[in-house]
């Protein structure tokens, strides 16, 4: 009776988020019954829930050697050895999960997670396990919300928003469901309808973390997008002026130096209309955001100034142009940087992300997508061009950013070092690649200041007169008498 007793209020404990409770009673009971699987397996879910989960194979792996017919500790050993990478023994322990309880949809569920998160993902396995468990349970909106994070995970958009809908249908203050659908509304850039939606559902749990995680990621991508707009420009205006005329170059120096300052206040003013009161001023105040946004607003006033040198006809202020353009971009890339980890660095309102790395690695990838193909037709065209020396300049901002990008990845992979097994492999490939991207840069710059770079000189060897003489009148050698008589001196008298 200890026994019960204890395992109810550990489960009521931790349904309120009481865990510290829940710990204690479950401590106290595996005392009286070491044992009993029941304990054994509650005390591995508390230690699965902290992400200790080499206790919590421990301690379901006594609960399998006090009963080998548990299907909830093997459902959490399957769990438990997917988190840590070991998808044969996971497979394994679902398996005989699903066996044990073969219309059970929580099994079912496991097994289509499994199929759908493995390295070689079995995406037919997956969607009929799916299947049969909405078919035993229709109209449980917990389903709905496994089958809608299974089928994100397969890449289908339309069956995931669909699962969601019939979820919140049956239970609309779902939390699990609601965050997903701001999820859902926040990849589809309709950024304020996700805010929207995870107002509503703070205002319900204020302590869900997914939710305050995801709120988070909608300010520090928005703060992100500041020093963004900077590269966006400096690399776009580089690889115009390698083939507009001047006079292009200035009507689009201008409209860049007010577009620049008109997105930032369309960012912040974004901001302060989507987040709850206070939300934005409490964040900025900090001094690691406040060096950042004068970083960036000091790299673009560089970037508008640079801007301006490079049109010039003059060869000389066009490289210092396209030097104040680099410089420029290096602020900014300094700037994203400093956000980077103050999103990352948790805070005690906010949770802590756990997304860092595949954010940067996302960037970088769109940056090579999208930046690869423009600087490949630029270098086999230059030689046509009208400002060979742009391209130097246009080298140089793509290292940068392509640096500063590979370091944030770095340093969301050091700071989570403990869930990468292979964690020196990634330090190898991330030294490579800011290799690479330093050669860029220092290719970039020397092309910039000593390559080809068309205008005329700021100042110009003055042309002093000279004065010329007539030639001397040339004498045929034959009109010279070949012998010369001298008379004779008188005598003297």
């Amino acid at each position: 009776m200890q026994v019960e007793v204890a395992l109810e209020r550990a489960e009521v404990a931790k349904r309120i988020g009481r865990v510290e409770e829940a710990q204690r009673l479950l401590g106290t009971a595996v005392l009286t019954a070491p044992d009993d699987p029941r304990v054994l397996v509650g005390l591995a879910e508390l230690a699965f829930d902290r992400d200790d989960y080499d206790e919590a194979v421990r301690l379901a792996g006594q609960a399998i050697r006090a009963d080998p017919e548990s299907d909830g500790a093997h459902a959490l050993l399957a769990m438990a050895f997917a988190l840590l990478v070991r998808w044969d023994r996971a497979a394994e322990h679902a398996a005989t999960a699903l066996r044990l309880q073969p219309h059970d949809p929580a099994a079912l569920l496991l097994v289509a997670w499994l199929a759908a998160h493995a390295p070689r993902q079995d995406p037919d396995r997956a969607r009929w396990a799916m299947t049969e468990a909405l078919a035993l349970a229709p109209d449980d909106a917990a389903v709905h919300c496994s089958a809608a994070e299974i089928a994100e995970r397969l890449g289908d958009a339309e069956a995931m928003r669909r699962h969601i809908a019939a979820g919140l249908a049956i239970d609309p203050a779902h939390i699990d469901l609601l965050r997903m659908q701001a999820k859902a509304e926040f990849s589809g850039g309709d950024r304020l309808a996700a805010v929207a939606t995870l107002r509503g559902l703070l205002a319900r749990t204020p302590t869900d973390s997914g939710a305050r995680r995801l709120l988070a990621e909608v300010h520090w991508r928005a703060l992100l997008r500041l020093a963004a707009w900077v590269w966006a420009f400096a690399g776009c205006y580089a690889a115009v002026a390698m083939w507009a005329p001047v006079l292009v170059l200035r009507v689009l120096s201008p409209l860049m130096f007010a577009a620049l300052p008109y997105a930032w206040w369309r960012v912040f003013r974004t901001l302060r209309g989507q987040l709850p009161p206070g939300y934005l001023r409490a964040r900025v105040r900090t001094p690691r955001v406040v060096l950042a946004l004068v970083s960036v607003a000091i790299s673009g006033l560089l970037v508008d100034l640079g801007a301006v040198a490079v049109r010039s006809e003059i060869a000389g202020f066009v490289r210092l142009g396209g030097v104040v353009l680099v410089l420029g971009v290096f602020g900014a890339a300094c700037g994203h940087l400093l956000i980077l980890t103050a999103w990352l660095r948790s805070r005690a309102d906010d949770p802590d992300p756990d997304d860092g790395f595949d954010f940067a690695t996302t960037q970088l990838l769109v940056l090579g997508i999208g930046a690869l193909p423009v600087v490949l037709l630029a270098w086999l065209t230059r030689g046509w061009a009208r400002q060979p020396g742009a391209f130097g300049a246009l080298v140089a901002v793509l290292g940068i950013v392509a640096g500063a990008l590979v370091l944030e990845a770095g340093y969301a992979v050091w700071r989570d070092r403990r869930r990468y097994r292979r964690f020196v492999p990634i330090v190898v490939i991330v030294g490579v690649l800011l290799t690479g991207a330093g050669a860029a840069v220092r290719w970039g710059g020397g092309e910039l200041l000593h390559g080809e770079v068309r205008g005329r000189e700021l100042f110009e060897a003055p042309a002093f007169p000279t004065t010329t003489r007539a030639p001397l009148p040339t004498i045929p050698s034959r009109s010279l008498p070949t012998t010369v008589l001298v008379p004779p001196l008188p005598e003297p008298r």
